[in-house]
């Protein structure tokens, strides 16, 4: 499996709100690749936007294949 292989990003903010992990999902539920960046500040939980965080992911790993 290669990132060209990720059907599905699911962006999630950590618990303290200073990262977000991206899940890359491919066909094989046994191959899922993880990439995390940290945050320069606190980010709350209701101002977290899903969909541009997504895009975020999508763009990283279509940038490495």
């Amino acid at each position: 499996m290669t990132f060209a292989d990720i059907e599905q990003v699911d962006p999630v903010l950590t618990d303290d709100g200073r990262s977000v992990c991206f899940y890359g999902h491919t066909p094989d539920e046994d191959q899922t690749f993880v990439w995390s960046i940290r945050l320069p500040m606190v980010i709350e939980e209701d101002a977290f936007l899903v969909e541009e965080w997504r895009a975020i992911g999508w763009q990283h790993w279509m940038q490495q294949t």
